[in-house]
């Protein structure tokens, strides 16, 4: 009962990050072609941008989940790699992404 509550509180945690990268690209999309003419690329990347660091988030959360809560008793070891490859992998890209938004936000001042 209570490892069916986790794996369904996973996949709600996994959901909830892809819908807010999809709300991201959703609304840079129409940002950038509603704001075409005032070539106000910065904006739109900084508004997908944050949608993608906090999507990130939550599908780190996520694989933390399936990976220490839900194991697999035969694919433990091998589950914690990919999980670490997939964590290194996101904190790279939420630390660029991080550092453009920052300067996103000096060019704009």
């Amino acid at each position: 009962m209570i490892l069916e509550s986790v794996r369904w509180m996973s996949l709600g945690i996994g959901l909830m990050g892809i819908s807010i990268i999809l709300i991201g690209a959703l609304r840079g999309a129409w940002e950038y072609f509603a704001e075409y003419h005032t070539k106000r690329y910065p904006h739109v990347r900084a508004t997908l941008g944050s949608h993608l660091i906090l999507g990130l988030d939550f599908l780190v959360g996520k694989d933390i989940i399936d990976t220490i809560l839900l194991d697999k008793k035969d694919e433990f070891w091998l589950d914690l790699a990919g999980l670490f490859t997939v964590v290194i992998i996101r904190i790279i890209l939420t630390y660029f992404l991080s550092k453009e938004l920052k300067d996103l936000g000096k060019d704009n001042i």
